[in-house]
């Protein structure tokens, strides 16, 4: 009997040692420096970290994937799934900016977007980023001038690999894969141009049964993920 308590405790703190998190790619090589020093501060936890479009995850989620942990690159899917009582306790920790970079040519201003012959995006559909860059692009009356161009990742690291491999010759992308890939030529899309990308994690329906998932919440408000937040490019709100 005493051999089996054992093992039921042993295997009910080997569950509660690993956390899932889904989160927008835009969020990648941030995320990878977090998991690193929650990890220091949680000795024997695992993080397991998934990257996607925020819209696929939100799908995913909503059909039960078992994730404890949701960051998505806008309000509106993490409110989708507290309304479908699939998430709860959101919390907005980082502002996003969007830039236009190539590794062809120096850019700089929205008008080097001319000497392009193809511009990677995000899908709008499914990515945030992807509808800021389409806002972006209306906004400054250049969507008519540069639709034809415009080629699509399915999320924003899907973009950005394009740029970065050179089957595009600029892209419309966050700060954040820019700072963290560390080469090309890039200039900061005015903020006045798009509606604020705003990050949020919210904890799953699945996440709400794993005491990890508070404990990482709180974690990406703390001084220390702060301070990595600005080094990735991202604005605390």
């Amino acid at each position: 009997m005493r051999l089996l308590i054992t093992l039921l405790i042993w295997t009910s703190l080997g569950l509660s040692q690993t956390l899932h998190i889904a989160a927008a790619s835009s969020m990648m090589h941030f995320l990878e420096r977090v998991a690193d020093f929650f990890k220091i501060e949680n000795p024997g936890v695992e993080l397991k970290l998934s990257y996607g479009s925020s819209g696929n995850l939100y799908r995913k989620i909503l059909a039960g994937a078992p994730y404890d942990v949701f960051i998505s690159a806008n309000e509106l899917y993490p409110k989708k799934l507290s309304e479908a009582g699939k998430a709860f306790n959101p919390v907005i920790f980082a502002k996003g900016k969007l830039v236009l970079i190539s590794l062809k040519f120096e850019v700089k201003d929205i008008e080097s977007l001319e000497l392009a012959k193809n511009i990677a995006v995000a899908n709008p559909k499914y990515a945030p980023y992807g509808r800021a860059a389409i806002e972006f692009l209306q906004n400054t009356g250049l969507y008519d001038r540069f639709k034809g161009k415009l080629v699509y990742g399915s999320n924003i690291a899907q973009a950005f690999q394009f740029v970065v491999s050179g089957g595009a010759d600029a892209g419309i992308v966050p700060l954040s894969l820019v700072l963290a890939y560390g080469r090309g030529s890039y200039y900061l899309v005015p903020e006045n141009t798009y509606s604020p990308v705003l990050h949020v994690a919210v904890i799953t329906d699945k996440g709400s049964k794993n005491e990890l998932s508070e404990r990482f919440l709180s974690f990406l408000t703390s001084d220390r993920v702060k301070e990595l937040l600005k080094e990735f490019g991202f604005e605390v709100p």
